[in-house]
């Protein structure tokens, strides 16, 4: 528990001073260097490292059956979050952004660099490995939900599939990267946790702290997507057990996975269209507090 709780510290650390960064210098939040860094670059490469060190023909024998009950607990969380969305709220943009809230939590910038830091490289690769579908539908159909945009098979070919992809043909392959390369990918790939946390705090950093604090249905969000999604998703998980031999890259990252707070989507894509993202920040703000509790306590359960 102290081990995932200092863990847990030194991110939100980053974070902290990400908020300080951005409010000395309010010109911070209006650039995306950060993000096109981490989109483009750094995460892909933590991605593609990870899996050409793991993804082996072994591998995929003891896990072929994770692409389908991560689309099947996909599906099963998209329905569940528009009938949530329709709970919690009546307006239409607003029900869009619970719906895309409860359906995906921050399993990349936050879940990837803990899970690693936890479980090392091969936790890491069976989290990215539950989550290839999460990734897919984050940026298609996800960002079609935030921005009013249509799906397009273009946005599912992006740095991050592109890095999935090459990763599991080096690892079923035996391809050895040159050391000059391998040194890039590890500093690439060291440079993640600290800059997306960073990029967190600086983002949030334009919001007024009152404003993120006082909308009460950031707190039922933060119940739900917390405690309530993850209880949900370890039930699913428990009753399939009772049927199928669960691959090892399921349970508990599918867990691990559901519990993690909102992540900056929620802000970064409508910004790009000019769409009201307090709510997605107000989300944001008050499920990474709150996570600093439940997170050590849902690791600890289930380890």
């Amino acid at each position: 528990m102290l081990a995932v709780l200092q863990q847990l510290l030194i991110l939100y650390i980053f974070i902290f001073l990400g908020w300080a960064f951005g409010k000395r210098k309010p010109a911070l939040a209006e650039t995306d260097i950060l993000s096109f860094l981490l989109v483009n670059l750094m995460l892909p490469c933590k991605v593609f490292q990870s899996f050409a060190g793991n993804f082996s023909v072994s591998y995929v024998k003891e896990n072929y059956m994770t692409f389908v009950i991560s689309i099947s607990l996909l599906l099963l969380l998209v329905v569940l979050s528009k009938v949530l969305a329709r709970c919690m709220t009546k307006h239409p943009y607003e029900q869009r952004v619970f719906r895309y809230s409860f359906a995906i939590a921050n399993y990349a910038y936050l879940g990837y660099v803990l899970i690693e830091n936890l479980f090392g490289d091969e936790g890491l690769t069976n989290m990215i490995l539950f989550c290839i579908p999460f990734a897919f539908y984050t940026y298609s159909f996800g960002y079609a939900l935030l921005t009013g945009k249509g799906a397009t098979f273009k946005k599912m070919i992006n740095p991050m599939t592109i890095a999935i992809f090459l990763g599991m043909l080096f690892g079923l392959f035996g391809i050895t990267i040159p050391s000059i390369l391998t040194l890039v990918l590890q500093m690439s790939s060291a440079c993640v946790g600290p800059l997306s946390m960073l990029l967190t705090g600086i983002v949030l950093s334009s919001f007024n702290v009152k404003e993120l604090l006082t909308n009460g249905k950031a707190y039922i969000f933060t119940v739900l997507r917390l405690m309530v999604l993850p209880l949900l998703v370890f039930g699913f998980c428990k009753v399939l057990g009772l049927f199928i031999t669960l691959p090892q890259a399921v349970f508990p990252y599918a867990v691990f996975m559901a519990s993690m707070p909102s992540g900056l989507n929620t802000v970064v894509f409508p910004k790009l269209v000019g769409e009201d993202c307090r709510l997605g920040a107000q989300f944001a703000f008050v499920s990474c507090v709150a996570s600093l509790i439940s997170l050590p306590l849902w690791i600890h359960f289930l380890t």
